[in-house]
This record gives structure tokens, sequence and C-alpha cells, in this order.
């Protein structure tokens, strides 16, 4: 399956970018990219993020600034697929690099910006307070109309170059293969794995997929990802374990065989290479997580 090239959805044409908010079943679910920058701000939403060769977690309060044409999707949880009164609230920006004009960005004044969009080619992750006032601003953004939204747009850009919590999300490797027009072949191998992650993948059934020989399709990954393919593997069935780990009771064995390993303690070790701690640990720090959230929101209410 190859990645959609997605095409914007037309913006009304006295704007200068889109602004959407959108409550929906659950959030796009295909490796895509566009010529586009886009903003994903998630209110209600939660599962696993993939910006470019980055698998992790995301929850509601997730900010994230993706580069032109770098493959993405935030694949909702299971909830929002089983529950049709769970929705999956977002607001999303798009825009074009140059959609305050071919000059605009030169400005030396706002120099930050224009570094802010060279770093979103690797995806930027904005986190803390930092992603909470940001995302006010957004939703400040979408309320607005004409000349005051486009002024919000712009503070949203100043903002997000002067955060300082933050985090790059995909590997120079996986960012450099882009500059050689290689980002289909890389996004469409990132496809199957996603979608066959649980199977039993070997190596030379996947690199006939892709009709290559099993020696130069590991040497093209590791060429335009600099890692190996067991190591983007492992990454994509770790990457869906968390979601399994956090959000059913199934056990540590079971998530391992439904993510592909073919043993535990195989499992045991890659999720605390990958994760820094074990699959036990990992379990409890996000349920108590969790349970505080819920915790707050009671309080809250009360």
């Amino acid at each position: 399956m190859k990645p959609i090239n997605y095409k914007m959805v037309d913006k009304p044409p006295e704007t200068s970018f889109l602004i959407r908010y959108a409550e929906v079943n659950h959030t796009f679910d295909k490796f895509h990219f566009h010529n586009e920058y886009e903003i994903l701000y998630n209110i209600e939403n939660w599962g696993t993020r993939f910006v470019g060769d980055s698998i992790k977690r995301f929850r509601a309060g997730d900010l994230v600034l993706v580069g032109s044409n770098v493959p993405h999707y935030w694949k909702s949880s299971e909830t929002f697929y089983n529950d049709l009164n769970i929705r999956a609230k977002v607001i999303v920006i798009q825009f074009l690099e140059n959609f305050l004009g071919e000059y605009f960005f030169n400005a030396p004044e706002i120099n930050s910006i224009t570094n802010l969009l060279t770093r979103a080619q690797f995806g930027i992750h904005f986190k803390g307070r930092d992603a909470i006032k940001i995302g006010g601003k957004i939703v400040d953004t979408y309320e607005q109309k004409g000349w005051r939204r486009l002024l919000n747009m712009l503070e949203v850009l100043c903002l997000m170059s002067e955060s300082q919590d933050y985090e790059l999300l995909a590997s120079p490797g996986f960012v450099e293969s882009s500059k050689y027009d290689n980002q289909e072949k890389i996004s469409e191998i990132f496809n199957f794995l996603i979608i066959n992650y649980s199977k039993d993948l070997k190596l030379e059934d996947i690199a006939k997929n892709f009709c290559m020989h099993p020696s130069a399709f590991c040497k093209y990954i590791k060429k335009y990802t600099s890692k190996t393919f067991s190591q983007i593997l492992n990454e994509v069935r770790i990457g869906f374990s968390c979601k399994k780990m956090i959000y059913t009771d199934n056990s540590i064995s079971e998530i391992a065989y439904e993510c592909g390993f073919i043993n535990v303690p195989y499992f045991n070790r890659v999720f605390k290479l990958i994760k820094g701690n074990t699959p036990q640990q990992y379990r409890r720090l996000h349920r108590w997580e969790i349970i505080n959230k819920s915790l707050d929101s009671v309080n809250k209410v009360r």
C-alpha cells in the first residue's frame, strides 16, 4: 500500500490558511503526507502517533507541528472505533510556507519562525506548559475571523518558535531520505509494517513484496533511516504494544504474541531497550497517570 499524497481540503478564498475543528469517530488513519505544513492539536484523542519513523503514544493535549511532505498519522485508540459515543476532538491547521507572501519570513524580526519551519522537517512535539499555552491560542485562533485570525496564527507560530519544551520526532536518516525523493518508498514500507505488525513477518517475504533482494532491502532501509530493518519493525511493534498495555487487561505475554513477538523474554528485552523500562513498569506508570488524571477531573467537577 502506497502512502497517500493527501491534498489539503480547499480553503475558503478569503483565507490564507486552513483551520478546522473536527469531532470524528477517529482521526484519519492512513500514513500520508502533503505539501502543507500541519499543526494538529488533539483536544480529546489518544492512541499512537506516527511521524516519520517516530512511533509514540499520545494523549489529549498532544500538539505537533509537521513539516512539508513529512509522512504522519495519529492512530486513535480502538476505544474510538468500538464506542460510537466517544468522539475524537481535534483542531488542524494547514498552511504553505509562503502563505503570508513570498518574502514575509525574510523579515529579521521573525527569523525564529524561519528556524521553526526548518526544524518542522523532523516533526516537533510541544510539551508541558508551552503546549497548554499554545493549544489555548490555537482554540482562540479557530474562534476568530478575518485579520484577528491571521494575527493569532502568526502568534501561534511565534510561541512555537520561542518554546524550549519540545522534542524532535523523526530521525535525521528518515528526514534525509526525503531530500532524495525517497519518502514515498520509505512511507510505503512503514505503511506495510503498520498494517501487518502482528503477523509473522519474514525479511525475505517483505523484501519480495517490494521487489527487492533481502540484502538490497536491508541496505536501502539502513541508508535512508539510519536504522536496521529489525529496529524499525521492533519500534512499530513496541508502539502498538504500549497501547495494549495501557488500554487492555491482556497479560504481558498475550500482548507480546499479539504484537508479533515470538517469545516473551525477547519482547521484554526489546521493550526495555526502546522505552527505558520493563513492560510491567511501563504499565504501572501509565495506569497511575490515568488514575491521577481521572481524579483531577473529578475534583474539577466538584
